[in-house]
């Protein structure tokens, strides 16, 4: 065996005892096994419950989805937005993801509703593109209570923590059946920042994304609805850590090339 094989075998090795051996990681507040194995050959799986509802309004003034002319779950108004808060309960099978004063939140909104199936979608895809956000966020101080989300300052609450994930809107499935009222929804999203940004970078979903967000919910004629949503995605184990591994390995090669 020559000395570029060996060096190669030795790195390959060595690699795959750090994939082996690869621990949890803390980043932004929250620690999580980033080779976590679950029934959906995901290594990211998370869920939480949620209320959603829709709205024209946009934003408050704390950056949080707006509650003032919120509307029946078949909304009447073109161009209102399906927007949310909810609270993450389980980080790929853990509780204890974070401290125990602590939270993660999360809200979504800007998913337009147009309600013509052009698009083969009740929401209008295209503009969604440009409007659709999902972030979330760590809070050190545990202050967001889901069951007080018809309430702006609880909907403010979800998004008052550092900034953990943001995603843009990448495409949705709506499950047979669906209508804004009742239904399943399938939403797919992009990392465009945050604390845990190259973690969750993947590109491994579907339509290419990064992280889709799946939840039946049912507005039962009023104004909110609520769920449990389920996310699930892969991460990446210690990034930089990966990175500069591989550099080392090219220049053990580059140096083994010139010797030869």
């Amino acid at each position: 065996m020559n000395k570029l094989s060996k060096i190669l075998t030795v790195g390959a090795l060595a690699l795959a005892s750090i994939s082996a051996s690869a621990s949890n990681i803390t980043v932004g507040g929250v620690t999580w096994d980033p080779e976590y194995q679950s029934l959906f050959s995901k290594d990211f799986v998370g869920s939480g419950g949620f209320a959603q509802w829709f709205s024209n309004a946009g934003l408050s003034a704390a950056g949080a989805p707006n509650l003032a002319a919120e509307q029946p779950g078949f909304p009447s108004t073109i161009g209102s937005m399906l927007q949310g808060v909810g609270e993450i309960g389980s980080f790929n099978g853990q509780s204890d993801f974070v401290c125990a004063t602590c939270e993660l939140t999360f809200t979504f909104g800007g998913i337009e509703f147009d309600n013509d199936l052009s698009d083969g979608s009740v929401y209008d895809l295209a503009a969604t593109a440009a409007s659709g956000f999902f972030n979330v966020y760590f809070d050190n101080t545990a202050d967001f209570d889901l069951g007080s989300a018809s309430n702006q300052a609880a909907v403010d609450a979800a998004a008052d923590g550092s900034l953990f994930l943001s995603l843009g809107f990448a495409n949705l499935v709506e499950v047979t059946g669906y209508t804004p009222q009742k239904g399943g929804l399938e939403t797919y999203w992009n990392v465009t920042g945050g604390t845990a940004a190259e973690y969750f970078d993947t590109e491994s979903e579907l339509f290419g994304s990064d992280l889709g967000f799946t939840a039946t919910v049912d507005f039962q004629g009023g104004k909110y609805g609520t769920a449990i949503g389920l996310a699930s995605g892969n991460t990446i184990p210690e990034p930089t850590s990966l990175a500069i591994f591989g550099l080392g390995l090219l220049g053990l090669v580059g140096a083994a090339r010139r010797k030869a």
